[in-house]
């Protein structure tokens, strides 16, 4: 009888937990400012937490991290913004002539190869790959630029954000004790583990990742603009970006930089390339080792999986969660196996 309840209760939990899943997608598109709160909350409680330490309030702790942040925002705004909006002016009037350019560099590379002694199975290998490579770069782009859109577009969604952050951070701890009182009693101690265990994971993937990321696009800017590149700023941006994805990031962030250095001479995109391979090189030996610690505990290959899936669910946000939402399932898994049994 006993494990009938047992079960009884565990089906009612998954049931419930399935159904506020399915609500939740439901109404995803409204919940964005929330979720961007969240993630602001998460990000800044730990320096909320240690100004609190210091014997600061927690509403003062909290205001102070809000004037040094927007502090930094709004000195380095002043600063970059006007450099991001002519280089992205200018590149919305250059990119017909771009486009041009690449046409010309691609037909050119075709002919070479076509005029040549080579198979023609081969020959036409090549020119599916072209084609494929061209399809797949204007999607990306495509989808870059609705992304870019849509920040615009939901501009007073993420004006609120900041404000949802407050009293998220305000009742961080009230919060937490509500959700664990929520858990059985004979599972909150194991729960408590899984919650501690999934901060630990996602505190390396999330903060560290995006310091990484911050550092590898001023490295990126910082050289494109003494190699002369045009658009260092947007380039360097679009790299730090980017770079958040696993693996992937670092060499689809330095194509656009390789594409528009060969349309000026094949010497500038030799120089642009030795740079993204020497910043990816003081990333992966110096910059990810000091910053993110120990890995998120998965195998490269389930990381690719959930990149590639991620991607062919929800696109450039699908890759961009897809690794941080598979470590926490990870964790909650093993710790569900843990009670189950």
């Amino acid at each position: 009888m006993q494990l009938t309840k047992h079960h009884f209760r565990l089906v009612v939990i998954i049931l419930f937990l399935l159904g506020t899943v399915y609500f939740l997608w439901l109404v995803h598109n409204s919940l964005y400012p929330f979720f961007i709160a969240l993630v602001l909350a998460y990000l800044l409680n730990p320096y909320v937490c240690y100004l609190e330490d210091k014997g600061l309030s927690r509403g003062w702790a909290i205001t102070l991290v809000y004037i040094i942040l927007f502090g930094i925002i709004i000195l380095g705004g002043a600063r970059l913004m006007p450099i991001f909006v002519r280089d992205l002016e200018s590149f919305a009037k250059e990119l017909p002539h771009i486009l041009g350019k690449g046409e010309e560099l691609f037909y050119q590379i075709q002919s070479h190869y076509q005029n040549s002694v080579l198979p023609y199975s081969i020959r036409a290998s090549i020119d599916d790959f072209f084609l494929l490579l061209q399809q797949e770069g204007q999607s990306f782009a495509g989808n870059l630029a609705d992304g870019l859109v849509g920040l615009i577009t939901h501009f007073i969604g993420l004006a609120i954000t900041p404000i949802l952050a407050f009293y998220l951070l305000h009742d961080w701890r009230n919060i937490k004790e509500e959700i664990i009182l929520l858990i059985p009693g004979r599972w909150r101690h194991e729960f408590i583990l899984a919650l501690k265990d999934i901060d630990k994971v996602l505190s390396g993937v999330i903060r560290g990742q995006i310091t990484v990321a911050i550092i590898v696009g001023v490295l990126v800017s910082t050289g494109l603009y003494f190699l002369n590149v045009p658009f260092a700023l947007l380039i360097g941006i679009t790299a730090g970006l980017l770079d958040v994805i696993p693996y992937f990031g670092a060499f689809i962030g330095a194509a656009p930089a390789v594409m528009l250095a060969l349309l000026e001479s094949p010497l500038l995109a030799l120089k642009v390339g030795i740079l993204f391979l020497i910043i990816h090189q003081l990333e992966g030996s110096i910059i990810c080792p000091k910053i993110l610690g120990e890995n998120v505990g998965l195998h490269p290959l389930t990381v690719i999986f959930f990149l590639f899936a991620g991607g062919e669910l929800f696109g450039v946000t699908g890759m961009l969660l897809g690794v941080p939402v598979a470590a926490a399932g990870k964790v909650l898994l093993k710790h569900g196996i843990k009670l189950l049994l």
